[in-house]
């Protein structure tokens, strides 16, 4: 007697492989959508660094703003409210679009800061990228080391404008070193370390570890240093280190006092 079709065992013989095979690409289509995504992510901070450099040819060398702000150093914002950051300073010199090269494909918020587009008073640009703000406005001479330096890294928008929030971690997601463990927004002369740090988010059912900061990416955070370089860096990167002296070690570091020239 012939048989026509499959029987049930051969059917759920050949569901099984193909669950099998789906379980195996689902997690290599992923990991190929990170390494895409990283790579872009990377090349968008290299167009910075590229707008940054440009920028430092015309101002002496100097960084730019993360951020303008008041003379008591609260955030600037124009006439929508939005604020003024380091990418009004540097988007004469971005020569791809702008709205490209400030959204980081991986942000999971699609850019957390809202501001007005430079080149287009009318519309909005989102920002995924966050400055650390100790180095606003730097002389590179003046870093004891810009090579190791962070200047822009994966962010949200706590740092550039939002809460000041001492103990960022604690409320989850925040934004980019902003704050001085004894002043807001800018340091006094008597300030010792950063208290702010970049971070998207971080699971509600540990503390801050090591092991428990999270990234845009599946590698790390995405950074641009001081120099001009990219790279991507582990998320315990959040956390301060500082030697003997109290000094912040890299990737964290703040400008050395300018050395008066001797007569």
């Amino acid at each position: 007697m012939n048989r026509y079709g499959l029987t049930q065992l051969e059917k759920i013989a050949i569901a099984v492989a193909v669950l099998a095979v789906v379980a195996i690409l689902i997690p290599l289509y992923r990991q190929l959508v990170d390494i895409k995504r990283t790579a872009d992510c990377q090349s968008n901070l290299k167009d910075i660094a590229t707008a940054i450099n440009l920028y430092q040819l015309d101002y002496g060398n100097t960084l730019p703003l993360a951020y303008y702000a008041h003379p008591d150093g609260s955030p600037q914002t124009d006439s929508a409210g939005r604020p003024l950051t380091w990418v009004l300073c540097i988007s004469g010199y971005l020569k791809r679009d702008l709205q490209r090269a400030l959204k980081c494909p991986a942000d999971p918020t699609g850019g957390s800061t809202v501001i007005t587009d430079p080149r287009d008073s009318s519309k909005t640009l989102t920002l995924s990228y966050g400055f650390y703000a100790p180095l606003s406005a730097v002389r590179l001479e003046d870093l004891p080391n810009p090579g190791l330096s962070i200047l822009i890294a994966d962010s949200l928008a706590g740092g550039q404008y939002g809460s000041l929030d001492p103990n960022p971690l604690l409320g989850g997601n925040d934004g980019f070193a902003l704050t001085y463990e004894d002043a807001l927004l800018k340091p006094t002369e008597n300030s010792r370390y950063v208290v702010r740090l970049a971070v998207w988010r971080r699971r509600e059912d540990k503390g801050w570890e090591p092991d428990n900061l999270r990234s845009f990416h599946g590698k790390g955070v995405n950074v641009l240093h001081a120099d001009g370089h990219v790279s991507t860096r582990v998320p315990s990167i959040l956390i301060l280190q500082r030697d003997t002296q109290g000094k912040l070690e890299p990737p964290w570091t703040l400008p050395e006092p300018h050395k008066a020239d001797k007569p």
